[in-house]
């Protein structure tokens, strides 16, 4: 049987099949403005992203780029929303190769400030931070009113990393800039959380939530953003220890995250919901709690280890776009030139065309090596994951030539590894979990956790971090 959401949103299909078979564009944007916009904000994702999905090639059929690329977008938004990062990441591959004809700065940012969610959500810090900062850069150029829900957005994420690195200074500085550049639900439920964890200000923190309930009630907002007031009400009342209300107000947003699907926030309010549970001295609802906390984390940790080869690979596409910018800035160059100096001696022209085929001669060289790059690396890392299957004696000695550093950071970090070691941790950089490294090595699946456990200890990682990113992180 079909749900309800289901059934309605099969009939706003069906109908949009007539109603926008040759549709204006004016009529394309109302249908997102008011359909798929409105299913988001109620959060019915799944819904939003199938209407998105059928909007993007009814715009295609009017040759509506822009709004094509807009839609591309939006749902790799929604999608980075569902946790669904590997086809987030897909989609906005393609709207920056679509927009690198069309040069919109606006999309730029956009695309830009998604994928610094995504490289975030994925533990890739210093590439999130990246892309955030080219969007921000971006942004500052554009209109205001281009910009406001824009630098909202960005400041707001930028700061979710600032936060996880300890850098509580940074974080409150793009607080505030996001809550200047647009007041919202959400931000003022960040800055509450701010007041209550880190300041321990609970008169500034309660300000916060009463702006934040009041902006929610006002206006058109995603209950997702509810669902984040709600959480961080949960911790302002844990902080009073006034346990019944922080339960209340974290079960309220724990049953939000669950109906949008959201994993990473539920995961997050279990951990809150265990803390306050085992305060109030609740220990059966504590251990439900905690072990709900720990499949979540480990099954989000497999699916990132999926998604981890599209970063590479964006990287590589971003790198062409690149050199196909420098090219086409390049070709104009040379137009004006010609015009300026077409009158010019016969030999001063030769000089210059020999000039202009000998930097064309370099740029498509250029390309060739980077194509030779990105194939070798991928052959490299095949070869080094084929090795590992096969429990290779020649294993380790290739994994240390394709990434030296790794090894090298390792020893800094305890200089009296073993070999045993550094192959055990080589197989979890390359993204093997543990019954799978028991399964190539011959080993019980206790055992290799044991040994994983024992060198957590040694390098220094928490119990809460997944290994695979920090080790990721190291070079």
């Amino acid at each position: 049987m079909y749900s309800n959401k289901q059934i309605i949103v099969f009939i706003i299909l069906f109908f949009s099949g007539f109603a926008f078979g040759q549709n204006s564009k004016k009529e394309l944007d109302s249908i997102f403005a008011n359909d798929v916009k409105t299913l988001f904000a109620k959060g019915e994702l799944k819904e939003s992203l199938a209407l998105c999905k059928k909007l993007i090639k009814d715009y295609e059929k009017i040759n509506e780029e822009k709004s094509v690329i807009k839609l591309y977008i939006y749902a790799a938004n929604v999608n980075s929303n569902l946790f669904e990062i590997k086809e987030s990441l897909q989609y906005l591959d393609i709207a920056l190769k679509k927009n690198a004809d069309l040069n919109d700065l606006n999309l730029d940012a956009k695309i830009y400030a998604e994928l610094g969610r995504n490289y975030s959500i994925l533990g890739f810090t210093k590439k999130a931070l990246e892309n955030y900062n080219k969007s921000l850069n971006i942004a500052s150029s554009l209109p205001l009113r281009n910009k406001r829900s824009l630098l909202d957005y960005t400041y707001g994420l930028r700061s979710m990393i600032y936060e996880d690195k300890k850098n509580i200074q940074a974080l409150y500085r793009d607080l505030i800039l996001a809550h200047k550049s647009f007041p919202n639900t959400y931000n003022s439920s960040r800055l509450a959380k701010y007041f209550t964890v880190y300041q321990k200000n609970l008169d500034s923190a309660r300000y916060y939530l009463d702006l934040g309930k009041k902006l929610y009630k006002e206006g058109v907002t995603p209950i997702y953003q509810y669902s984040i007031l709600q959480r961080n009400s949960g911790r302002y009342y844990s902080e009073l220890k006034d346990y019944k209300k922080a339960i209340s107000a974290l079960e309220e947003s724990l049953a939000i995250s669950i109906k949008l699907n959201k994993p990473q926030d539920v995961k997050d309010t279990r951990k809150l919901l265990y803390e306050v549970y085992k305060a109030s001295r609740n220990t059966e609802k504590a251990i439900e709690n905690i072990e709900i906390y720990t499949r979540i984390s480990d099954s989000l940790i497999t699916k990132n280890a999926e998604a981890h080869e599209i970063p590479v690979n964006h990287v590589i596409v971003e790198k062409e776009r690149v050199n196909q910018q420098s090219k086409s800035k390049l070709y104009f160059i040379i137009f004006v030139i010609i015009l300026l100096f077409t009158a010019l001696l016969i030999a001063v022209l030769k000089k210059y065309n020999s000039k202009k085929k000998e930097s064309d001669y370099l740029i498509n060289t250029k390309s060739d090596e980077n194509l030779q790059l990105q194939q070798k690396v991928n052959d490299a890392f095949e070869e080094v994951v084929q090795l590992a299957k096969n429990n290779s004696p020649e294993f380790f000695t290739r994994f240390k030539e394709v990434y030296p550093d790794f090894i090298d950071k390792l020893l800094e970090i305890d200089s009296k590894l073993r070999v045993s070691e550094l192959t055990l941790l080589a197989y979890s950089y390359l993204g093997f979990n543990a019954k799978d490294i028991a399964l190539y090595t011959f080993k019980s699946v206790n055992t290799v956790r044991s040994r994983k456990y024992n060198l957590r200890k040694k390098l220094g990682i928490s119990p809460e971090e997944s290994m695979e990113l920090w080790l990721k992180n190291l070079v």
